[in-house]
Protein backbone atom coordinates (compact mmCIF):
# COMPACT_ATOMS: atom_id res chain seq x y z
CA UNK A 1 0.00 0.00 0.00
CA UNK A 2 1.10 3.54 -0.65
CA UNK A 3 0.27 6.32 1.79
CA UNK A 4 0.36 9.96 0.69
CA UNK A 5 0.29 12.59 3.45
CA UNK A 6 0.19 16.22 2.44
CA UNK A 7 0.42 19.36 4.54
CA UNK A 8 -1.93 21.89 2.94
CA UNK A 9 0.33 24.77 3.95
CA UNK A 10 2.86 23.48 1.41
CA UNK A 11 0.48 23.50 -1.58
CA UNK A 12 1.82 25.91 -4.18
CA UNK A 13 -0.68 26.39 -6.97
CA UNK A 14 -4.26 25.16 -6.61
CA UNK A 15 -4.92 25.91 -10.31
CA UNK A 16 -2.39 23.24 -11.32
CA UNK A 17 -4.11 20.70 -9.08
CA UNK A 18 -7.55 21.62 -10.38
CA UNK A 19 -6.42 20.63 -13.89
CA UNK A 20 -6.05 17.03 -12.65
CA UNK A 21 -9.69 16.73 -11.56
CA UNK A 22 -12.47 15.10 -13.55
CA UNK A 23 -15.26 17.43 -14.63
CA UNK A 24 -17.54 16.14 -11.84
CA UNK A 25 -14.81 16.55 -9.20
CA UNK A 26 -14.01 20.03 -10.52
CA UNK A 27 -17.67 21.01 -10.20
CA UNK A 28 -17.76 19.62 -6.67
CA UNK A 29 -14.54 21.47 -5.76
CA UNK A 30 -16.05 24.75 -6.98
CA UNK A 31 -19.23 24.14 -4.96
CA UNK A 32 -17.50 24.27 -1.55
CA UNK A 33 -18.19 27.43 0.40
CA UNK A 34 -15.39 26.96 2.95
CA UNK A 35 -11.97 27.53 1.41
CA UNK A 36 -10.19 25.05 3.72
CA UNK A 37 -12.65 22.27 2.89
CA UNK A 38 -12.34 23.05 -0.82
CA UNK A 39 -8.54 22.80 -0.66
CA UNK A 40 -8.75 19.52 1.29
CA UNK A 41 -11.00 18.11 -1.43
CA UNK A 42 -8.82 19.49 -4.23
CA UNK A 43 -5.60 17.99 -2.88
CA UNK A 44 -7.12 14.61 -2.04
CA UNK A 45 -8.84 14.21 -5.39
CA UNK A 46 -5.86 15.45 -7.40
CA UNK A 47 -3.75 12.76 -5.72
CA UNK A 48 -6.54 10.21 -6.21
CA UNK A 49 -6.69 11.02 -9.94
CA UNK A 50 -2.99 10.18 -10.23
CA UNK A 51 -3.50 6.81 -8.50
CA UNK A 52 -6.73 5.47 -9.98
CA UNK A 53 -5.00 3.64 -12.83
CA UNK A 54 -2.42 2.03 -10.50
CA UNK A 55 -4.49 0.96 -7.50
CA UNK A 56 -7.86 -0.73 -7.20
CA UNK A 57 -8.69 0.70 -3.76
CA UNK A 58 -8.26 4.27 -2.52
CA UNK A 59 -9.29 5.82 0.79
CA UNK A 60 -9.16 9.50 1.77
CA UNK A 61 -9.02 11.24 5.14
CA UNK A 62 -8.35 14.82 6.15
CA UNK A 63 -8.17 16.85 9.31
CA UNK A 64 -7.18 20.47 9.65
CA UNK A 65 -4.09 21.04 7.44
CA UNK A 66 -3.39 17.35 6.71
CA UNK A 67 -4.71 15.22 3.85
CA UNK A 68 -4.07 11.47 3.60
CA UNK A 69 -4.70 9.31 0.56
CA UNK A 70 -4.14 5.57 1.04
CA UNK A 71 -3.96 3.35 -2.05
CA UNK A 72 -3.71 -0.43 -2.31
CA UNK A 73 -4.50 -3.51 -4.35
CA UNK A 74 -6.51 -4.73 -1.31
CA UNK A 75 -9.44 -2.98 0.38
CA UNK A 76 -8.14 -0.11 2.49
CA UNK A 77 -9.50 2.46 4.92
CA UNK A 78 -7.82 5.43 6.57
CA UNK A 79 -8.89 7.96 9.17
CA UNK A 80 -7.19 10.81 11.01
CA UNK A 81 -8.32 12.73 14.08
CA UNK A 82 -6.90 15.47 16.30
CA UNK A 83 -6.17 13.41 19.42
CA UNK A 84 -5.39 16.47 21.52
CA UNK A 85 -9.04 17.55 21.79
CA UNK A 86 -10.33 17.00 25.29
CA UNK A 87 -13.86 15.68 25.55
CA UNK A 88 -16.07 13.68 27.89
CA UNK A 89 -14.76 10.45 26.38
CA UNK A 90 -16.81 8.13 28.55
CA UNK A 91 -20.13 9.79 27.62
CA UNK A 92 -19.17 10.25 23.98
CA UNK A 93 -18.02 6.64 23.77
CA UNK A 94 -21.36 5.44 25.15
CA UNK A 95 -23.25 7.66 22.70
CA UNK A 96 -21.27 6.23 19.78
CA UNK A 97 -21.65 2.66 21.04
CA UNK A 98 -17.98 2.35 21.99
CA UNK A 99 -17.64 0.31 25.18
CA UNK A 100 -15.27 0.92 28.12
CA UNK A 101 -13.86 4.22 26.83
CA UNK A 102 -12.15 6.10 29.64
CA UNK A 103 -9.16 7.90 28.10
CA UNK A 104 -8.41 10.09 25.12
CA UNK A 105 -6.16 7.40 23.62
CA UNK A 106 -8.84 4.70 23.94
CA UNK A 107 -11.45 6.98 22.39
CA UNK A 108 -9.39 8.06 19.39
CA UNK A 109 -8.20 4.52 18.70
CA UNK A 110 -11.79 3.25 18.74
CA UNK A 111 -13.13 6.19 16.73
CA UNK A 112 -10.46 6.13 13.99
CA UNK A 113 -10.75 2.34 13.83
CA UNK A 114 -14.52 2.57 13.29
CA UNK A 115 -14.09 5.20 10.56
CA UNK A 116 -11.32 3.28 8.77
CA UNK A 117 -13.33 0.02 8.95
CA UNK A 118 -16.35 1.76 7.48
CA UNK A 119 -14.26 3.12 4.59
CA UNK A 120 -12.51 -0.19 3.88
CA UNK A 121 -15.55 -2.43 4.23
CA UNK A 122 -13.05 -5.19 5.04
CA UNK A 123 -12.09 -7.44 7.90
CA UNK A 124 -8.41 -6.55 7.99
CA UNK A 125 -5.70 -5.68 10.51
CA UNK A 126 -5.52 -2.13 11.83
CA UNK A 127 -2.36 -0.09 12.36
CA UNK A 128 -2.25 3.08 14.44
CA UNK A 129 0.13 6.00 13.98
CA UNK A 130 0.83 9.32 15.63
CA UNK A 131 1.79 12.41 13.62
CA UNK A 132 2.14 15.55 15.69
CA UNK A 133 -1.15 15.72 17.64
CA UNK A 134 -3.00 13.47 15.20
CA UNK A 135 -3.94 9.79 15.45
CA UNK A 136 -4.12 7.86 12.19
CA UNK A 137 -5.66 4.42 11.65
CA UNK A 138 -5.06 2.40 8.49
CA UNK A 139 -6.88 -0.87 7.79
CA UNK A 140 -5.77 -3.21 5.02
CA UNK A 141 -4.62 -6.77 4.44
CA UNK A 142 -1.77 -5.28 2.40
CA UNK A 143 1.19 -5.48 4.79
CA UNK A 144 3.82 -3.53 2.82
CA UNK A 145 3.64 0.21 3.45
CA UNK A 146 5.36 2.87 1.38
CA UNK A 147 5.16 6.37 2.84
CA UNK A 148 5.34 8.69 -0.16
CA UNK A 149 6.22 11.89 1.74
CA UNK A 150 9.37 11.25 3.76
CA UNK A 151 8.90 14.53 5.65
CA UNK A 152 5.57 13.35 7.11
CA UNK A 153 6.10 9.73 8.13
CA UNK A 154 4.16 9.12 11.35
CA UNK A 155 5.34 7.06 14.30
CA UNK A 156 3.62 3.70 14.66
CA UNK A 157 1.93 3.28 18.05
Amino acid sequence: MNIYITDLSTICNPDDLAKKLSLSDLARFRSFKQKKRAIQFLVAHAIKSELENRFQYISIAHKDHLVIVAASSAPIGVDIEDASKQRDFNSLGKFLGLKNIKTSDEFYRAFTLAEAKYKSNADAPARFYKLQKYMICIISNDQDITWENSALVPEQI
